[in-house]
């Protein structure tokens, strides 16, 4: 950690990821965490933009200004200044995440991931055992037999666990001690196993797609170390596959998630009606009305941009994501030790989303903006110090 960063600021962003998996109630424990890294960034005056910031900033703010026109043409206001809010709050985490991280540097990306991983191992233990009916209340933590947690959604809770999937392999890689390197490959088959039984077939291909990205995006002097890694992390899930497929549950549920399911028409069907609606009005039918006007969510981010905000409202928040990815994409190539391996996770983390948001929207996602943010945080290179 940097010298001139007070201390106090990395136990409350490291508190802020820890509760991010328990969502139930919004606000959420997470929001008041954000809350007060928000204030006391703006008080202690640690917040800094650099210089390469001022392009997705002018995409932000610029989509932001799409959201207020396109509140004008909505007819439920009440729930549209709603749905406003929580996207205006998501974009201040933005802001304000993106601008300490100058001052903290790689040691924001350190706590962020530690806190990360701890709470999605907890979230992962807690799904598999509720759907499995081994804990009290099992049937609160999971939804139509699928594992959720602490989430309200089981296409929820199974994306947000990829991001920290990914980096206890990196953990698991680079590991010496027997005693570590045993305790990340536990964690990440019990990662695994969570997306496996939330049943998400969107999250599914997002971890694929992720995985995929992670390993062919991988420098080649370590391309035989992280085959070897695959190889040997393969052979320790098959016994839980097995255990997988011993359940006429898991089996049938899962048959069931890989064939056309009966809803599956109908939302493919609002997500088409949405784009002709959308490009007829270039200004949308304002914030959150989706549900309003087809008495259902498009389940696409894409698809609610345009008809919510407008053609020039997605337009602009897809070049704001693929900038992003290209900033953590630039800064893996630029980073050096620890620093690399993050920015790697966080640009085929972010492609994965990116192809999840296809099927879901996830545009009020808090992992998604967090990720997002951290795609814009300084590396480490050859010769800083920091």
């Amino acid at each position: 950690m940097t010298d001139e960063s007070p201390k106090w600021i990395y136990n409350l962003i490291f508190f802020m990821m820890l509760s991010s998996s328990f969502v139930l109630i919004e606000p959420s424990p997470y929001d008041f965490f954000m809350l007060l890294i928000v204030c006391c960034g703006l008080f202690f005056s640690l917040i800094k933009f650099p210089n390469e910031v001022f392009i997705p900033l002018l995409f932000i703010l610029l989509f932001l200004i799409f959201q207020f026109i396109s509140l004008l043409f909505a007819k439920e206001t009440n729930m549209s200044f709603t749905y406003l809010a929580i996207t205006c709050y998501l974009m201040i985490s933005w802001f304000v995440i993106v601008g300490i991280g100058p001052k903290l540097k790689i040691s924001l990306l350190q706590v962020v991931m530690k806190g990360y991983l701890i709470s999605a191992v907890i979230s992962a233990a807690i799904g598999i055992l509720a759907y499995f009916n081994l804990l009290p209340f099992s049937d609160f933590l999971v939804m139509y037999g699928r594992a959720k947690a602490f989430f309200k959604d089981p296409n929820v809770f199974g994306p947000f666990l990829i991001m920290p999937a990914l980096y206890v392999f990196s953990l698991f890689e680079k590991e010496q001690a027997a005693k570590y390197k045993i305790l990340y490959a536990l964690s990440f088959l019990l990662l695994l196993t969570a997306i496996f039984v939330s049943f998400s077939r969107a999250a599914w291909g997002n971890w694929a797609l992720s995985f995929i990205i992670y390993f062919l995006l991988t420098k080649r002097e370590l391309l035989q170390k992280r085959l070897k890694t695959i190889i040997s992390l393969s052979v320790l899930s098959i016994p839980v596959l097995v255990w997988l497929t011993q359940s006429p549950f898991v089996v049938e549920l899962f048959q069931a998630r890989l064939s056309m399911q009966g809803y599956d028409e109908s939302r493919f069907a609002t997500q088409k009606e949405a784009l002709v609606i959308g490009l007829k009005n270039p200004f949308g039918i304002g914030p959150g009305q989706s549900e309003y006007f087809f008495q259902m969510a498009p389940h696409s981010l894409y698809a609610r941009i345009i008809i919510e905000n407008g053609i020039w409202s997605v337009v602009l928040f897809i070049f704001f994501i693929l900038l992003s990815i290209n900033k953590s994409y630039h800064s893996y190539k630029q980073s050096i030790d620890e620093s690399a391996v993050y920015f790697l996770i966080i640009c085929a983390s972010l492609i994965g989303l990116t192809f999840n948001s296809f099927f879901i929207d996830t545009l009020h996602w808090r992992h998604f903006w967090l990720l997002l943010s951290l795609a814009w945080c300084a590396p480490q290179i050859r010769g800083d110090d920091g």
